[in-house]
């Protein structure tokens, strides 16, 4: 087992806790509910309708965003995305906010034992970015207790690169199987070559079985 270094970080009266062994933390949206009331003013003083922001970021940023995205972004039911906020304000001719919370995609819930959460194609909301973070990071939320006292139900983990499962042996992961559960356990190599054994604290293990991907944990917010 490879030796870790980590630190604790105080933001916002919230504690996180780095992994360091990994470089890569990530950005991808801004909180929804203070960007709604700019968003609105912004289109209000602009004389712009939603519609026309919509085709706007469409054309813009090469993927679909219709009106009714662009009106749960004004309603707050939505995050807007760093391009979808700086192409916004290029187009409303209005500055960004100053202030405003980071968050990262909720890619779904993880089992940390043998009850497992199935993830959501478009995830399951967002969640605060740790300190520093930068783009391709996602989270997941553990559910249940098996992996007690290390990680609670509820906890937030965080992670921006998924790995060739040989390359995790020997470390903790968010790691999915070739049937699609996704878990949080150490792994270990298997009875036969492509086949690991993943183990939990307080829970049987999980033995021979074939892995899409393991990802390495880089940030933990405990519940």
């Amino acid at each position: 087992m490879c030796s870790v270094n980590r630190y604790r970080m105080q933001e916002a009266g919230k504690i996180f806790v780095a992994i360091t062994e990994s470089d890569e933390i990530g950005v991808e949206s801004y909180d929804p509910g203070m960007l709604s009331d700019w968003l609105k003013k912004a289109l209000t003083g602009a004389g712009k309708s939603q519609s026309e922001l919509a085709r706007h970021l469409t054309a813009a940023l090469g993927r679909s965003i219709d009106r009714a995205a662009v009106n749960k972004m004004v309603s707050g039911k939505r995050a807007i995305s760093a391009d979808e906020l700086l192409e916004a304000s290029r187009f409303l001719s209005t500055p960004t906010p100053q202030d405003f919370q980071k968050l990262v995609k909720l890619a779904g819930y993880v089992g940390a034992g043998q009850e497992v959460y199935q993830f959501d194609d478009d995830g399951a909301g967002f969640v605060e970015a740790p300190p520093s973070a930068e783009d391709g990071t996602e989270a997941v939320e553990v559910r249940g207790e098996s992996m007690l006292p290390l990680y609670e139900d509820g906890t937030i983990l965080y992670y921006s690169r998924q790995l060739p499962p040989e390359n995790m042996v020997g470390r903790r992961a968010v790691v999915k199987l070739a049937d699609d559960r996704i878990l949080v356990k150490a792994v270990r190599r298997g009875a036969e070559k492509g086949l690991f054994t993943l183990v939990s604290l307080n829970a049987p293990d999980i033995e021979d079985v074939a892995l899409q991907w393991a990802a390495p944990i880089d940030w933990i917010k405990p519940r």
